[in-house]
């Protein structure tokens, strides 16, 4: 992962310089906290890595690539507080830490600064305003699918038949759609043609959904001071995932029974998540998920093998077996 790294830190650079203003402070302070606070940063890495693969000089694309990390955080802050959740990377959430009146600005803010930062491209040159409407739109369209897909993840924590191939659109939309713009924005930079716009995308749409579906897996799965979450952390919100509605297909009348009592309960205790866990096991869900997570990132493979040969490429090719080997 080292060859990644470098540009890592140039994206930790770029939002550590973003000029937020001392006051007022309730505003403020939130933003540096969750910019602070760490992450992967794997999308805008995928934009300084979707710029170079088609030609185009990354420096140029960093503007677009932290715009992407701001949004990202603005639906996480808004996302904890919809959720609830206490803590986010190990850290409490800003909701939890100040109030959620507070995180509610905070987001706010952050997706007004990305939005500044794309403005900046209608003073270059180089940016023609045919290209300029096409990052904004690639921009604003994968956020307007972003709230789509996390209302219809609302929707699915208040109905008990949710089938499989429903949750799938909804994770193409609720996190598949941010990773497949963050690649196409870099490509739009780079001047990138159609085909090579489309192909970044249904990579981009791949990994993503191979992400949400790790995700889900790691829910049950990862060390929780890695993954930065409680172990079962969607078992105890009752929410419907890639593993549960799997095992809900899969399991007999009692199993089906026990598992949406589980699921329903406000109260969930570390012997139901155990139990879960178990129902998971007997009907090999773990696997079944894993296959799906290896089909997703060989399909994105495919798009990556399309492009010519560079530095770039390569380094996309690390990205994609680090986040398929991910334990975090």
């Amino acid at each position: 992962m080292n060859t990644i790294e470098k540009y890592a830190d140039r994206i930790e650079d770029g939002l550590q310089s973003i000029p937020f203003k001392k006051e007022p402070a309730s505003l403020y302070d939130p933003c540096r906290y969750v910019l602070k606070n760490g992450g992967k940063r794997i999308r805008p890495i995928l934009t300084l890595l979707g710029a170079g693969i088609c030609g185009g000089n990354i420096e140029h694309s960093i503007p677009a690539a932290l715009s992407v990390e701001l949004v990202h955080n603005f639906t996480l802050v808004h996302d904890d507080i919809m959720d609830q959740a206490d803590s986010r990377r190990g850290k409490p959430s800003i909701h939890k830490k100040w109030n959620e009146a507070t995180a509610i600005l905070a987001g706010d803010e952050l997706f007004v600064q990305a939005c500044s930062l794309l403005s900046g491209y209608l003073s270059d040159p180089s940016v023609s305003e045919p290209r300029f409407k096409k990052l904004y739109d690639t921009f604003l369209n994968s956020i307007h699918t972003i709230c789509e897909g996390q209302a219809l993840d609302m929707d699915f924590e208040q109905r008990e038949n949710v089938r499989t191939q429903e949750y799938l659109d909804m994770i193409r939309g609720k996190t598949a759609t941010l990773i497949a713009a963050s690649l196409c924005m870099g490509g739009i930079t780079a001047g990138a043609d159609e085909n090579q716009i489309d192909l970044l995308e249904n990579m981009g749409l791949s990994a993503g959904m191979a992400f949400q579906i790790q995700d889900d897996m790691l829910d049950v799965m990862a060390d929780p001071e890695k993954f930065g979450k409680c172990r079962g952390g969607d078992i105890r919100k009752g929410k419907k995932t890639f593993l549960t509605l799997h095992a809900l297909e899969q399991s007999n009348k009692s199993e089906k029974h026990k598992l949406q009592q589980i699921l329903d309960s406000q109260a969930v205790s570390e012997n139901d998540i155990d139990q879960v866990i178990d129902l998971y096991k007997k009907y090999g869900v773990l696997e079944t998920a894993h296959e799906k997570v290896n089909s997703y990132y060989q399909t994105a493979m495919n798009s990556l093998n399309k492009f010519g040969d560079s530095t770039y490429k390569q380094d996309l090719f690390k990205l994609l077996n680090f986040l398929k080997d991910r334990e975090y």
